[in-house]
């Protein structure tokens, strides 16, 4: 019975996570705001509750740009080693609106969700 009641309770903690897709539009969210270089974008995901590590940031940054959602460019730094900047393209603004849009869908799902959640509690 204790295993039973520790497995579920991983699935549940598991359950409470953002799902994977919400870090490409973390992403352009955040190079709308400001372009960035990784290990920044790294460090203002944490800010926004996104805790991906650094290698998944930079695979997820690529993939990006292949997509030309984002551009990048290599900028010099007088403290240290060139870093890759990159900034969010049109098409990035065009995934970035779309992916707003069903955030918008997501958030009205899970209202609804909580409203019918609160009703049965109370019963």
């Amino acid at each position: 019975m204790g295993l039973e009641l520790g497995v579920a309770a991983r699935r549940c903690a598991s359950m409470g996570a953002l799902p994977k897709s919400f870090l490409r539009p973390s992403l352009l969210l955040l190079l709308k705001e400001q372009p960035g270089y990784g290990y920044d974008l790294v460090s203002r995901l944490k800010k926004l509750g996104v805790d991906d590590d650094t290698a998944t940031v930079y695979r997820a940054l690529r993939t990006l740009e292949q997509e030309q959602a984002v551009s990048s460019d290599w900028q010099m730094s007088s403290a240290g080693p060139a870093r890759r900047v990159y900034l969010l393209t049109p098409a990035g603004e065009y995934q970035l609106q779309a992916a707003f849009e069903a955030a918008v869908d997501t958030h009205r799902a899970i209202q609804r969700y909580f409203s019918r959640y609160a009703t049965a509690e109370s019963r």
